[in-house]
């Protein structure tokens, strides 16, 4: 058997191995020609302050090293969530601060109550220094090894030629399929913490399996855990959440999540806002319109949300016809416009509006007043001619 290449299937993770102008290897591979190598400690700016990296390798360019050390983190935190709770594991990827890791445990929900539990069986996994071991497999390898897991088969099926091979890292108990690279051992790792847990569908589609997000904080060492705890701490006193509770300016309620609930004191905010905002568009020539919420679909096909945002549209079914919520108000504006025969001397025309939009997020997306399913949009449009755009000394406009 020819093979073609190695594939990542899962293919999610924020460390990609493979940059535009340089490769991350493990400390254990073999440098294979010649290169520019260059070594970052921890405490290295260029590190952004967040990776041990006596332990990692820079291959030509610098790269944030900190996923590299997170996404071995989520591989910790994988394990002990199979451990704990037999959980099928999907998808751990690094971000920018921090892992999660997505599981699958049937009709369990876990609880922040629940982290401690799962911090100590990381710190079993951690004390117990496993080496991260690195595995090519074929197809049909893959399969087998990962049989018990259906996740993992529907990953390797649908992403992995039937001639290609793809990767896998073992640490402890824990096999998973991964791109890598990683740390040596999980005992690198000297502390690491739960931060929080959400719901999650399984290949971010509301159709399929309900998962677990766990999310997770780790770094070499426990001083820089503290502190960063401490910084969490301070933020979430500014946390616009807080101050919005705390002032009586919004609430949120679960009857309608991802749904503003304004107060008397912040709908005076509010309105203050719009009045300032109506005069400045008065003083630039815009023209207040009010436009409806509810669509039929075939606007929606039209401007192409239909084919390429329909699962963010709120959908419902009218007299056997398919209508959505506007999640922009774009299309509405452009109805508008062409309701009626124009002239030519009629433009330029302004279209102002604060339209209420709904936007189907994930539950597990919403946060606050910075991730909702309802907001109000101020949004305008103008419609003109060629010859009557105007092109300044900082924006260019092609034709």
């Amino acid at each position: 058997m020819q093979l073609i290449g190695i594939v990542d299937a899962e293919d999610e993770s924020e460390t990609a191995s493979k940059l535009e102008k340089g490769e991350i290897y493990d400390l254990t591979r073999p440098l294979e020609g010649d290169c520019h190598l260059e070594l970052l400690n921890f405490d290295d700016p260029l590190a952004k302050n967040v990776i041990s990296a006596q332990f990692i390798l820079l291959i030509l360019v610098f790269i944030p090293f900190c996923q590299v050390f997170w996404h071995s983190s989520a591989h910790i935190l994988g394990s002990a969530l199979e451990l704990e709770y037999g959980a099928h594991l999907c998808i751990g990827p690094a971000l920018e601060k921090g892992f999660y890791y997505d599981a699958y445990m049937g009709d369990h929900k876990i609880s922040p109550h629940e982290f401690p539990a799962i911090e100590k069986t990381m710190e079993r996994i951690v004390a117990e220094n496993h080496p991260f071991r690195k595995a090519y497999l074929t197809k049909t390898e893959a399969l087998e090894l990962f049989k018990h897991n259906p996740f993992k088969v529907q990953l390797i099926k649908n992403k992995i030629p039937d001639d290609a091979v793809t990767t896998a890292y073992a640490s402890g108990s824990l096999v998973d399929l991964c791109t890598g690279p990683h740390l040596p051992s999980t005992g690198i790792v000297k502390a690491i913490k739960c931060l929080k847990v959400s719901a999650a569908y399984w290949l971010g589609k509301n159709e399929n399996d309900d998962l677990q997000r766990v999310y997770g904080i780790s770094f070499p060492q426990q001083k820089h855990l503290d502190e960063y705890i401490k910084a969490q701490e301070e933020l979430a006193q500014r946390d616009h959440r807080n101050v919005g509770k705390h002032q009586e300016l919004f609430t949120l309620i679960d009857m309608s999540p991802g749904s503003t609930f304004f107060l008397p004191h912040g709908a005076k905010i509010y309105n203050k806002l719009m009045a300032m905002m109506r005069k400045e568009y008065t003083l630039r020539g815009y023209t207040e319109v009010i436009t409806p919420n509810l669509y039929n679909k075939h606007l929606w096909e039209t401007s192409g949300h239909w084919q390429n945002y329909r699962d963010n549209i709120f959908q419902l079914k009218i007299e056997d016809q398919d209508f959505g919520l506007k999640p922009m108000n774009c299309p509405g504006h452009c109805l508008l416009f062409d309701s009626t025969l124009r002239s030519y001397k009629e433009l330029p025309i302004r279209y102002a509006e604060f339209g209420v939009l709904h936007r189907n997020e994930l539950s597990g997306a919403l946060s606050g007043l910075t991730r909702v399913r309802r907001f109000v949009q101020d949004d305008a449009h103008i419609f003109c001619t060629v010859e009557q755009i105007q092109v300044n000394n900082t924006a260019r406009i092609n034709y």
